[in-house]
C-alpha cells in the first residue's frame, strides 16, 4: 500500500449539499396562503382593519401564484397515448 499525500488546495471541490429556499414550491404557496388567510381573519376579528386589508391582500397574491403553479404542473406533465389494439371477438 503506498501512502500519498493529502491536497487540501483541492478541499473547494468538495460538493457541499445546498439547501434549497423553496424545497417544494407547491406546498409552500398553499400554506403561505392559508397562514396570512387565518392571519387576516385573526386581524380583522381584533378590528385592526389596515393589517386585515393588507394580510388579506398578501393572501390573495400567494393564492394566485399557488394555483398558477398548480396549472403549470398540469400542463407541463406528457400526455400518455396508449395505442390499443382491436381484437375482434
Amino acid at each position: 500500500m503506498q501512502i500519498t499525500k493529502i491536497n487540501t488546495a483541492q478541499s473547494h471541490q468538495i460538493a457541499k449539499p445546498h439547501k434549497k429556499v423553496w424545497k417544494n414550491p407547491l406546498r409552500d404557496t398553499g400554506y403561505a396562503a392559508v397562514a396570512l388567510g387565518v392571519a387576516s381573519a385573526a386581524a380583522a376579528g381584533n378590528r385592526k382593519i389596515k393589517l386585515h386589508k393588507y394580510l388579506a391582500y398578501a393572501s390573495g397574491v400567494f393564492t394566485l401564484v399557488h394555483i398558477g403553479i398548480v396549472e403549470y404542473y398540469k400542463h407541463k406533465k406528457p400526455v400518455k397515448t396508449t395505442s390499443v389494439i382491436r381484437q375482434n371477438s
